[in-house]
């Protein structure tokens, strides 16, 4: 028999992915028994054959003999044991290890643990292999990463079927405070009125009331109480808001676009790794902000929807939903060697130019939102800018929505080495040019600018023959200085009508900082 204990206080998120694995574990014909520590609805248990409420234990070691003391009443007999909790850490496996021949942790918290089989969804981009490798035993096997997603089977291979295009969905897991989101939702409901609203409201979720008083006066919220799976809500909703918990991985599996924020520590993420899902809109601190600001985002969003969808389409790693049948698989047979989800590469299609046999360059595209933002924020860049403070990642995605420059990304081996960019500006029947490039990489030398610029003015004059250049350049900033020189841009303080045109085009750039040139 194999026994479950998950920990039901800390949310319902838990419970859900080892309600999943004891349902495929009973298609495999094993007997399953959970261990929880809260009464649970009858919707969310009826598929379970034998669920036990344990009584509240304020130690590791009580919790351990409650467990081993309702096995000798029940006379059941445990090969094995499977730990969801963040309560439960090795002083607790190695109490039950005692009583149990085989333990097995679920975890994403990258935490010690003396169990044969470490399970954890989690991904981490490149350093997903690494993880637990410091503390690992010589005997323990790991499945990693989001192969190992415990999900619903309706979130098996989905089909997508048709969106609705005027619908939102919001969610806070199983439980959550709703109270900040509530004038968000407010705002919505009255400068967006045509879309429907539907708000997934758990069994443990607080200040609600405010939501049912909304629901009275906007026949478009839709409150719907715990439902026992999203996925149906998932594949017909426009866009997701919500917090990013089990949702990362129904949300991947269903290609559903999302705007999401972290409301508990297990929830922080590395924003590579989400890019890596296709899930490119996280914004940690998101309820911090202005409601009036989160607003304008979701409604930039909104307008530029088709794009965000388009974002889902090709990801390095794929949720095919059968985590929990591939988990259920492999502990019910001798685990040879530990698993490894694996990333898939070269997924951004956009046309590359060869500048070098080693170097390329291709348009940025939608993917690349986030690593320009990282890229534009670093210390070795941010001072030669004329807004020198980091860019806010909400002003960020609004910003890249809404800007019409023409940018591009030098790659070697398709890892992005510098951006560069130029937009077309008319001004009393003059047409003007405006640019500039930043590093992605330590890497980056005076060659790499140069060419990089060699091939911008040569693109520029063929694509904007009649067009004027013109510049502001940091004036500690030698390098730029002295490569824009090489370049043909010379001195237009001189020049009233230019230096006018360049202090409109950059009014963060102020005389005593800067040396206005020009080009053309």
């Amino acid at each position: 028999m194999i026994a479950i204990r998950v920990d039901t206080l800390c949310g319902l998120g838990h419970f859900m992915r080892c309600k999943w694995l004891a349902l495929e574990l009973q298609c495999l014909d094993e007997e399953v028994v959970l261990l929880v520590d809260t009464q649970l609805s009858d919707h969310l248990t009826k598929e379970l054959r034998n669920i036990h409420l344990l009584p509240y234990a304020k130690t590791q070691i009580e919790d351990a003999a409650n467990c081993v003391q309702l096995f000798n009443e029940q006379q059941l007999i445990i090969d094995k044991l499977l730990v969801d909790s963040y309560r439960f850490d090795i002083e607790w496996e190695s109490e039950m290890a005692k009583y149990v021949p085989s333990i097995i942790a679920v975890d994403d918290l990258e935490r010690d643990h003396l169990a044969e089989l470490v399970i954890d969804s989690k991904w981490n981009a490149e350093k997903t292999s690494s993880r637990y490798q410091s503390t690992a035993l010589e005997s323990q096997h790991f499945l990693l990463g989001p192969d190992f997603s415990m999900l619903s089977r309706a979130y098996r291979n989905c089909v997508q079927t048709e969106r609705s295009n005027k619908e939102l969905m919001f969610s806070l897991g199983g439980g959550g405070d709703w109270k900040e989101l509530t004038e968000i939702i407010r705002l919505i409901l009255e400068t967006a009125p045509e879309y429907k609203v539907n708000l997934i409201i758990g069994p443990n979720a607080t200040s609600v009331t405010q939501l049912h008083e909304l629901a009275l006066g906007y026949s478009q919220l839709n409150l719907i109480e715990a439902p026992s799976c999203l996925a149906n809500y998932y594949k017909s909703c426009t866009l997701f808001v919500g917090a990013l918990g089990t949702s990362l991985y129904e949300l991947a599996a269903t290609k559903t676009s999302a705007l999401t924020f972290s409301i508990a520590k297990n929830q922080e993420n590395q924003q590579t790794a989400l890019d890596d899902l296709g899930h490119y809109f996280h914004i940690a601190n998101l309820i911090d902000y202005p409601p009036e600001k989160v607003l304008k985002l979701i409604l930039a969003m909104l307008q530029n929807i088709e794009r965000i969808h388009l974002m889902r389409e090709n990801v390095a790693v794929n949720i095919d939903g059968e985590g929990a049948s591939r988990v259920a698989k492999l502990i019910t047979s001798k685990l040879a060697s530990s698993q490894i989800t694996q990333a898939n590469s070269n997924l951004i299609e956009s046309q590359h130019q060869h500048l070098t046999d080693t170097i390329t360059l291709r348009r940025v595209v939608d993917q690349d939102i986030n690593r320009y933002l990282a890229a534009r924020n670093l210390p070795n860049n941010a001072w030669r800018m004329t807004i020198t403070k980091d860019i806010d990642q909400l002003d960020h995605y609004c910003w890249w929505f809404a800007n019409r420059r023409d940018s591009y990304v030098m790659e070697v081996k398709g890892k992005p080495l510098l951006y560069v960019w130029h937009q077309l500006y008319e001004i009393e029947q003059q047409n003007y040019l405006i640019g500039g490039w930043f590093a992605a990489s330590d890497d980056v030398n005076f060659a790499h600018a140069q060419l990089v610029l060699d091939w911008q003015l040569k693109e520029s004059e063929q694509t904007y023959p009649d067009a004027m250049w013109v510049a502001v350049i940091n004036k500690e900033n030698k390098f730029v200085n002295l490569l824009n020189q090489r370049a043909g841009f010379k001195s237009i303080a001189g020049d009233a009508k230019k230096m006018a045109v360049t202090q409109h085009l950059f009014p963060n750039a102020s005389i005593d900082d800067f040396n206005f040139v020009g080009k053309g």
